[in-house]
């Protein structure tokens, strides 16, 4: 005992004298584990001294000390809290990291939050460490969760770590921000992504791809924020009109935004009008341009607006005719400069053709001077056909309807015939200036129809219709069709929007997050007794841990078990065999029951199990000794590992004294259903189309069903594959013979699962098309395949 006091008075005199921070470390456990009251006293006396100096293995071993003693001397805790507080001024990030989560552990007061949140943006700040930066990003997004309000106050702090090169933390700093956004600080948000947006204009060489996703990434951003705060679309719209004459999906993600932006704000309607007019002729993109042709055909409204953007179509069209004229005498032609010997070696000879080749296009023949083998001369002749007489410096429009964008040339007749119709709506328009206009389109459109006819290949059939029909509407307004054509498409675009606003936050409600099955639980029950004070406490985060991978089936009362139960073996059977498949998360726990049905006793019964697919085995099998019709439960643990449709089979061997070899009874197989592991997830569109262009596992599945509504076949698939419908109520209702919905899924191991429904009723009732399945992995394709081919009979 003497010499047990000695060496903590010792301790204690050689941690107030030495100044080597290893060493005064090492004194400083010794204490904590030895002579717990000379610790505390020491530190107490450091309440009043400056240690955030000291050295950091020294400074994190005082955190774990200070915890302790915050939990077993509640009453003390605001001393203790002051001396963690003081250690937040230290240089070592480790140091600042313990010591903001250690407050936020131990306190919930603002104060102690606050300060925590601004020691995570600090490491943000300044450690280069990316995994650091990511562990740090999940602690704020913990803050987030308990007190938004107090991280809300350090937010442009926050936004300013978009600095950091790497993408997947640009984007967990974007999500954590967008969610703290308030009518209060929208302004000072918008101009800082409004700077950004502008900074990744900067063509820097190999650094193109990524400033085009960044600034992707920040258009999503700001069209997230006015969507909740509309007030400030006037602050962005300016700077992100510019960016439609891009070629990459950032151009479309700024149309699509400014089409939305236009609906809900009417106020702005002139202003995009008179932007988006002049960049048409620049924009190069299909799919901007038919959603730019959109927006001028249904928020075009006075004659000035019409006549303009009918000016700005056609110039960016270019000259007419689109197809040479027919006929015309065959020409020769050849270079300047140059001899009869070039003139003879290379011509071009064009002529015009009629009769069977009634295309309006011309042949142009070319002739050339070939060697052959044994060395003589031969004339060569080639033909080729323009498909289009084409202007010197070509327009991107232009271009697209010459290359056969057939569906581009459908989207401008309605858009042309939109603005027709307008014009002749407005009441103080004069009767030859509608007419005048509808004589001009309608030559347009007879352009474009006679140069589909003239490309190779030739327009579609759908097009072709779709333009036609637009001719009728033009020659009689009057018609049933024209009312669709206008109110009708602005209402159904406003209750999309109006849908896909409200769908967000419905979903957020239902949002259950999966914990990942590597992380680490404590339990202090099985912590060793010496080593208690050095041991974590459980706190809340374990406990959520410890409970959150459970039964994945909701229904977990006995009734549900008792469907659950899989025979493994027949009654007639020496062993009967019968399992109780319980699916988790992460893992399958099988309950087996073993009888032995005979009078004979069963010795080295073992019970052999084996899996296919990505399903493992925890445990070795043991053996067991079975008295004459003794039953036992044995458990069996199977680690999954990713989303697939697995199977376990297996046997049972055992001795008998009567029996020279070992008995073998073979188990039913066990189909694990992925539908476990599969739950109803929702994403934007844009999302949704990119993950279906990146994609490149497909399993299309040819629709064979018994059910006769297209409606009732779209909720049966629903309710047997798990998967949530993108596809909004408005665009499903009514009556139609046809039928197209998008499905989004996700797994519990973080994988996506998408599909696409295509369906159409035959006159006799039957439904027939397609269910198309894309994801990353192989595993979903084919298992949601399956499962989709096994239940759709209805």
């Amino acid at each position: 005992i003497r010499d047990s006091i000695n060496a903590e008075y010792m301790g204690e005199s050689f941690l107030e004298n030495e100044a080597d921070v290893s060493s005064k470390r090492n004194a400083f456990i010794m204490l904590f584990n030895c002579a717990q009251d000379r610790a505390v006293r020491f530190l107490r006396k450091a309440i009043d001294l400056d240690i955030s100096t000291s050295g950091d293995i020294f400074q994190l071993a005082l955190v774990d000390l200070l915890k302790h003693m915050c939990k077993t001397n509640p009453q003390e805790k605001s001393q203790y809290l002051r001396v963690i507080f003081s250690l937040l001024s230290s240089k070592s990030p480790s140091v600042l990291f313990q010591c903001a989560s250690t407050l936020l552990t131990l306190s919930s007061s603002p104060t102690a939050i606050k300060e925590s949140a601004a020691t995570f943006v600090n490491l943000l700040n300044t450690h280069g460490d990316n995994n650091v930066k990511l562990i740090v990003l999940d602690r704020l997004e913990d803050i987030k969760k308990r007190c938004p309000e107090v991280l809300g106050e350090l937010l442009m702090d926050l936004l300013r770590t978009l600095f950091s090169p790497n993408m997947d933390i640009r984007r967990k700093i974007l999500d954590l921000s967008l969610d703290l956004v308030t009518d209060k600080t929208v302004d000072k948000v918008v101009q800082f992504l409004k700077k950004e947006v502008v900074k990744t204009q900067t063509d820097m060489g190999g650094e193109r791809q990524q400033n085009q996703e960044y600034r992707q990434m920040l258009v999503r951003a700001i069209h997230q924020c006015t969507v909740k705060h509309p007030t400030v679309a006037h602050l962005i719209l300016p700077v992100l009109s510019d960016y439609v004459v891009e070629s990459g999906p950032s151009a479309i993600d700024v149309i699509l935004f400014i089409r939305e932006i236009v609906e809900k704000q009417p106020s702005l309607r002139e202003e995009v009008l008179e932007k988006l007019t002049a960049l048409f002729s620049t924009i190069s993109s299909p799919r901007v341009l038919r959603i730019t042709l959109w927006i001028f055909g249904v928020h075009c409204k006075t004659p000035d607006e019409i006549h303009q953007t009918l000016h700005t179509i056609r110039s960016a069209i270019g000259s007419f005719p689109l197809v040479p004229s027919e006929g015309g005498p065959p020409t020769i032609s050849s270079s300047k400069g140059q001899g009869r010997e070039s003139s003879e070696e290379g011509m071009e000879i064009s002529e015009g053709h009629s009769g069977a080749s009634n295309s309006g296009s011309a042949v142009t023949r070319t002739a050339g001077t070939a060697v052959r083998a044994d060395g003589s001369y031969v004339t060569t002749l080639s033909e080729s056909t323009p498909q289009a007489v084409t202007d010197s410096n070509e327009l991107p429009f232009r271009t697209l309807l010459l290359t056969g964008d057939f569906f581009l040339a459908a989207v401008l007749a309605n858009t042309l015939t939109k603005l027709a119709l307008n014009l002749a709506s407005l009441p103080g328009a004069e009767d030859h200036g509608k007419q005048r206009m509808k004589l001009e389109v309608l030559e347009m459109l007879n352009e474009v129809v006679k140069m589909g006819r003239a490309s190779t290949p030739p327009i579609d059939d759908d097009s072709h219709e779709r333009i036609a029909l637009c001719q009728q509407v033009l020659q009689n307004s009057n018609c049933e069709i024209a009312q669709s054509l206008l109110p009708d498409s602005a209402s159904a675009f406003a209750e999309l929007v109006r849908d896909s606003g409200e769908k967000p936050e419905d979903e957020k409600k239902g949002q259950k997050a999966f914990i990942p099955v590597d992380c680490t639980i404590n339990f202090s029950q099985l912590t060793k007794r010496k080593n208690k004070l050095l041991d974590e406490d459980i706190g809340a985060e374990d406990v959520h841990l410890a409970t959150s991978n459970q039964s994945l089936n909701k229904n977990s009362d006995f009734v549900s078990r008792l469907n659950r139960v899989m025979q493994l073996t027949g009654f007639s059977d020496p062993v009967y065999a019968e399992a109780t498949v319980t699916v988790h998360q992460f893992d399958i726990l099988l309950d087996l029951l073993i009888v032995n049905q005979t009078k004979e006793t069963m010795q080295n019964l073992t019970v052999e199990l084996a899996t296919v697919g990505d399903l493992k085995l925890c445990e070795r099998p043991q053996n067991y000794t079975l008295a004459p019709l003794e039953h036992i439960n044995i458990k069996a643990n199977i680690k999954v590992s990713s989303t697939e449709t697995g199977i376990i089979f297996g046997n049972i061997v055992y001795d008998l004294t009567t029996a020279s070899e070992r008995c073998c009874v073979i188990l039913n197989d066990i189909h694990i259903d992925i539908m476990d592991y599969i739950t109803p997830a929702t994403c934007a569109a844009t999302q949704f189309r990119a993950m279906w262009a990146e994609f490149e596992w497909e399993n299309k599945v040819a629709v064979n069903t018994e059910i006769k509504q297209l409606r009732e076949y779209l909720d049966h698939i629903l309710k047997n594959t798990n998967m949530k419908c993108l596809t909004s109520d408005s665009s499903l209702d009514g009556d139609c013979d046809f039928l197209s919905a998008n499905l989004y899924a996700k797994s519990s191991f973080g994988e996506d699962a998408l599909a696409n429904i295509s369906i159409e009723r035959q006159p006799d009732g039957k439904i027939e098309g397609f269910v198309r399945i894309r994801s990353k992995t192989q595993g979903i394709a084919l298992s949601l395949g399956d499962k989709i081919t096994m239940k759709q009979k209805g």
